[in-house]
């Protein structure tokens, strides 16, 4: 049965493939699994998209990578080494957790702008 969604069609940069492999690779995922998740982590930064939509538990076990652009540049002919971007779980745990710290403080910040009449 024909899904009534229409395919969306991607043609990525030459350096964006390579990326894209190296995920694909590191997760035995496919092109189009990987495509997808990325697409849905930039809506959902972007604050387009609800946080809870599609994730499962397969999606949480997704390996990030940090791309340093002038590693990467030097690497970009070589062979696809997964364990070059492998992610220190520590420290994009205390990342995280700071990312999530500073929200906190941008949404004090709000509520006391909004309750200053108050206070004076």
């Amino acid at each position: 049965m024909p899904s009534p969604r229409k395919r969306i069609g991607f043609l990525p940069s030459e350096e964006v493939h390579e990326i894209i492999e190296k995920l694909c690779t590191a997760n035995e995922f496919s092109q189009s699994k990987v495509t997808g998740l990325l697409v849905e982590e930039a809506l959902r930064s972007r604050g387009v998209l609800n946080e809870s939509y599609g994730q499962n538990q397969n999606n949480r076990d997704f390996i990030n990578f940090s791309f340093d652009h002038e590693t990467f540049s030097e690497n970009n002919s070589s062979s696809l080494n997964v364990d070059e971007y492998a992610v220190n779980k520590k420290l994009l745990s205390d990342d995280i957790k700071m990312m999530h710290e500073f929200i906190e403080f941008k949404y004090f910040k709000k509520v006391m702008k909004r309750n200053n009449n108050i206070i004076e």
